[in-house]
């Protein structure tokens, strides 16, 4: 029945695309919602499938599906086929689940009347984007995985562009498109080296090209081989792409102008955690790569401590939450990178839980105030919104690591596990970058529990700052009057904070999917992922117990309660201590809040050459030119064929006669020479 989950969200998605404007919005929300429940029901049931299974040692519980041969190509046969084993049914489970929940707020969300007419079509993209992240999570080959992949790019360039009257929400939405097809590019051409060094071995389905490499390794040239951390390089390029990593993270924060949920399933549940799915699901090849492990923790790092340093002065709301959610996926790449893929996908899953929760949080806010984003024009909402306010703290909480949540529990295995990795043990400094990518993480640790703390106390504490002072100024997309048009908030509807509710609780108790070794004797997860990752355990050997975890764990825990009195001090008792410290650190304070300059910087040594190359050389000359000129060339000769043969056919019977007579004389001659 696997094939059912993906079929749904299709099927959904084709209903809509039929019904059209017929479909009201309750009912386009209603069909897509419970195409994705349905998903959700199957996912869940092959889960609890696999969890019952007890294979053999070394063997990895699946449920496979072929659908059919999609082409033969000598050697290789590539089919339509699904396989199911731990790694993608929990990945399956997080998609439908968290993705249901996104649905049905979206019924509730989408309620302005210049939505009506295009609800059939949010609601249609939203089920088509399911139904690529499920093809790419359960695809059994690479082609079915790289469909789901592309399928994920077009579907949130169709909805980040949602509202495409305004020009720069068609921006972003075009802006995530190219900067992700540059990562795709190198997924591409990683897998075209992979494909050529395997020879005559050479297979697309991953459970056939894992025992490949098992038995192969020499193929790719063993352990630190060239051609193996090239190919692991160029995946990560693409993952870099779709997981909003340096260099390529840029289209995520602009990822904002679409509706709030599409920031939701975009950046919790779907798209930017397929780079760390991959990785994972390649974990046999990044094993035998130290050097490309080192350049996925090092990126991960740096991308998690450079989205934190942006987020600590932004004033939208989603902004914050935007590269917030670029930092904790550089926190999922550094637990990938240091050899720890189990701790690496349990962040993948609290993060689900607690980042969906915010940004529909932040939706519920927004919905609430009239479509108002900045934050300074917010203020004691805490009094007027109880439940969002209440739900809202639930991710905040979940997202610093305070003891118990599931943040907590899924980030300090990141940290711990990073201090004490032997993964890089065989490189030039091996032994000095697990501390140092230790400490930058931790930094970033302290910067998020700050700059979450900042976002609360601005959004809640305090008084309202958006009063009816503010009426008649500023306008979204749509026209819609912001800054409260004069009226209090108010709580939002059921429909809206229902799904809140069920994110809280699993932001607060998610942690128990993966306990620590000192809270138990094996954590859920990593029992149930354990098949898939077992031989890749077995050569990155962690030690079973380390005297420093505790210590690390307390130098966390103390900077996160400072950074939260440093953000209460300067948020809610001196209001007016931010902008005198802005002041006296001019440089870095506008240097933070312009996202420090990445996009002009990319827009002058990359875009701008680009164009530049292209009107200049490839139209001017090459183009208009070359190619024009070759075209034009040929019509020029034929025009010049027919004038010379326009001339011979005169009309005049005493030319022709000339013409045959001269004709038959040169074949006689020609004749009598031969």
């Amino acid at each position: 029945m696997i094939a059912l989950v993906p079929a749904f969200p299709l099927l959904g998605a084709v209903l809509l695309g039929l019904l059209n404007r017929r479909a009201s919005r309750v009912v386009a929300g209603g069909i897509a919602s419970a195409m994705v429940g349905l998903s959700a029901v199957v996912s869940f049931a092959t889960f609890f499938r696999l969890l019952g299974e007890h294979p053999a040692e070394g063997a990895v519980p699946h449920v496979a599906q072929k659908l059919w041969t999609w082409f033969e190509a000598g050697p290789v046969v590539a089919e339509m086929a699904f396989r199911v084993d731990p790694l993608a049914a929990t990945m399956m489970c997080v998609i439908t689940g968290v993705g249901f929940l996104i649905h049905a707020y979206s019924i509730g969300y989408m309620d302005d009347k210049a939505d009506a007419d295009s609800a059939w079509r949010f609601f249609a993209y939203l089920n088509l984007f399911v139904f690529a992240m499920l093809l790419l999570v359960m695809g059994d080959n690479f082609l079915v995985m790289f469909v789901g992949w592309e399928g994920v790019g077009l579907c949130s360039y169709l909805l980040i562009g949602f509202w495409f009257e305004n020009a720069d929400y068609a921006k972003a939405g075009k802006k995530a498109f190219v900067v992700n097809r540059v990562g795709d590019f190198s997924f591409v051409l990683g897998l075209f080296l992979l494909f050529w060094s395997l020879g005559d071995k050479a297979t697309l389905n991953f459970a056939e090209l894992e025992q490949v490499i098992r038995q192969h390794p020499e193929l790719v040239g063993g352990v630190g081989g060239g051609i193996v951390t090239a190919v692991c390089l160029l995946f990560f390029g693409g993952a870099t792409g779709k997981s909003a990593q340096i260099p390529l993270y840029v289209w995520l924060p602009d990822a904002m102008a679409g509706p709030t949920p599409v920031s939701a399933l975009i950046h919790a549940a779907t798209m930017v955690t397929s780079g760390i799915y991959m990785l994972c699901r390649l974990n046999f090849l990044y094993v035998l790569a130290p050097a490309a492990l080192a350049a996925v923790a090092t990126i991960g790092a740096l991308t998690a401590f450079l989205a934190a340093t942006i987020a600590v002065t932004q004033n939208d709301i989603k902004k914050v939450l935007a590269y917030s959610t670029v930092s904790q996926l550089g926190f999922m790449f550094l637990g990938v990178g240091v050899g720890s893929f189990v701790g690496g996908f349990f962040h993948v899953v609290t993060h689900a839980f607690f980042k969906a929760l915010m940004f529909l949080g932040s939706g519920s806010i927004i919905h609430a105030l009239h479509h108002e984003q900045d934050m300074r024009k917010m203020g004691g909402l805490a009094k007027y919104m109880k439940l969002t306010f209440f739900t809202f703290a639930c991710g905040y909480v979940a997202i610093i690591g305070v003891p118990g949540t599931s943040g907590f529990f899924s980030k300090d295995e990141i940290l711990w596990l990073t201090f004490i990795t032997p993964a890089f043990e065989s490189l030039p400094l091996g032994t000095v970058m697990p501390k140092v990518l230790w400490a930058i993480a931790t930094a970033t640790a302290l910067l998020t529990a700050f700059y979450m703390s900042r976002l609360m106390f601005m959004t809640f504490a305090g008084t309202y700052r958006g009063g009816h002072h503010d009426h008649g100024h500023g306008h979204d997309a749509h026209g819609h009057d912001g800054h409260g048009h004069g009226h209090k908030p108010h709580e939002s509807s059921m429909i809206i904070v229902a799904p809140l509710a069920v994110l809280a609780l699993l932001s607060l108790v998610g942690g128990a999917l993966n306990l620590p070794h000192w809270a138990a004797e094996h954590g859920f997860l990593h029992h149930f992922l354990g098949p898939v990752f077992h031989h890749s355990e077995e050569m990155i050997a962690f030690p079973t117990d380390n005297p420093l975890e505790f210590p690390l764990m307390g130098i966390t825990l103390l900077g996160v309660v400072a950074s939260v009195a440093l953000a209460y001090r300067l948020y809610v008792q001196q209001p007016e201590l931010p902008a005198q410290i802005a002041a006296k650190m001019k440089a870095l304070y506008e240097g933070s809040l312009n996202k420090w300059y990445v996009d002009e910087i990319y827009e002058r040594a990359v875009i701008g050459p680009i164009l530049h190359a292209s009107r200049q050389v490839l139209w001017a000359v090459v183009d208009a030119q070359v190619i024009d000129g070759a075209v034009n060339g040929v019509a020029a000769v034929a025009r010049k064929a027919g004038e010379a043969h326009g001339k011979l056919g005169s009309g005049k019977l005493q030319a022709y006669a000339l013409s045959i007579a001269a004709g038959a004389a040169l074949l006689v001659t020609a004749y009598a020479l031969g």
